[in-house]
């Protein structure tokens, strides 16, 4: 248990993130942002288990279940957070082009706060299922028996 490995933990939350980012970015954009929308909102809860999952494959080595899931948790936690907080600075920039900039800076501020409570305790509850997801299947994907 003492031995996670935090560059690990940074690729694979910083990966899941970017993923992240790039669907609320693409979100805006007119005519395609409502297939993005609907994307991020069925199918992101699987962004921090695969932040989760991310991790192990990145760490060095053969993973134990509890290693595999507490650095599972701190990248999925990594991913959540940091997606919060890029998802309520573009509801705020997006709601200032809607609505002036008091309602954009309402909408970015309970974004982050509500959003940055949410998506970071979630993140780091499916990272931690993704984490120890991974050393079940660990093995068959490495190619060996």
């Amino acid at each position: 248990m003492n031995n996670i490995d935090m560059n690990s933990v940074v690729k694979a939350g910083g990966i899941a993130a970017g993923v992240s980012i790039v669907l609320n970015i693409l979100g805006l954009i007119p005519f395609i942002g409502v297939f993005f929308g609907i994307l991020t909102l069925c199918f992101g809860i699987f962004i921090p288990i695969g932040g989760g999952m991310l991790y192990g494959y990145f760490a060095e080595g053969e993973e134990d279940t509890q290693t595999a899931a507490i650095g599972g948790a701190l990248a999925g936690g990594t991913a959540g957070v940091i997606s919060a907080i890029v998802g309520a600075v573009i509801a705020g920039i997006a709601g200032t082009f809607t609505g002036g900039i008091e309602e954009g800076l309402a909408a970015g501020v309970g974004g982050g706060i509500f959003g940055t409570i949410c998506l970071g305790i979630a993140g780091f509850v499916l990272g931690a299922i993704g984490g120890a997801i991974w050393p079940m299947i660990q093995s068959n994907f490495a190619g060996r028996n």
